[in-house]
């Protein structure tokens, strides 16, 4: 089904009336694996804020993707708010993921000037999802605040881990490279997303992003582990 949902799929634990278990499945294995991903690249014994920071994206993305498991599965109890904590991880997971990234270029002054366009996008990202939520219809509030979420994220990883990785795999070290693969994995799921791509009611469009955001992390994480001893 191209261009609409299915309807979500019922099913009861312990009493509860619960919803979508294929997201909350494959949100806990992408957001265990994320989270295992930071913890082994913990063990590398290099102490440089590239690695510190890659660290902290994956731990955050991990338990931000573990609640937005949670908010998809309890979503007719706890509502939009449940949405919230995974929401709110996003921005923050992408900024660490952008601070990550900058702290290996190799100009100090190009380093200083991304590092504050950085954070200053991040809170300009919040503040567009606070008045996106406020602003939005009631029927829209668990869809559209997303929407400020989303773009920050694409074009977060595009520039930072899709440019400068290119730029860093020719002006540093062809590990680099791991990062542009891992972006253009990333890529589709924006056209997923979207354009509301579900292949099936049990592999809707969020399962099939999953999937290649497990994909994607793990190129990263191989990005991160193979060139952190160039730096």
């Amino acid at each position: 089904m191209i261009g609409a949902d299915f309807e979500k799929i019922h099913f009861v634990l312990f009493g509860l009336d619960l919803v979508e278990p294929m997201a909350f499945i494959t949100d806990t294995i992408l957001g265990v694996l994320s989270v295992a991903l930071g913890l082994s690249l913990s063990k590398i014994k290099i102490d440089i804020p590239f690695r510190t920071y890659w660290i902290w994206f994956f731990i955050v993305f991990g338990v931000g993707a573990f609640l937005g498991g949670l908010g998809h599965t309890f979503y007719l109890y706890w509502g939009v708010p449940g949405k919230f904590p995974s929401w709110l991880a996003g921005p923050l997971s992408i900024y660490l993921l952008e601070q990550g990234m900058i702290a290996a270029h190799p100009d100090d002054k190009k380093m200083t000037l991304f590092k504050l366009l950085s954070f200053c996008k991040m809170l300009l990202v919040y503040t567009a999802f606070g008045i996106v939520f406020y602003l939005a219809p009631e029927d829209k509030k668990s869809t559209l605040p997303f929407l400020p979420i989303a773009i920050n994220t694409i074009f977060g990883v595009i520039i930072t881990a899709g440019f400068l990785g290119n730029y860093y795999s020719k002006k540093i070290t062809i590990e680099f490279k791991y990062f542009v693969f891992g972006v253009l994995v990333l890529l589709p799921t924006a056209f997923i997303f979207l354009l509301k791509i579900n292949l099936h009611q049990w592999f809707d469009k969020n399962d099939l992003s999953h999937i290649l955001m497990m994909i994607g992390i793990y190129y990263f994480y191989l990005g991160v582990k193979r060139s952190i001893t160039k730096l």
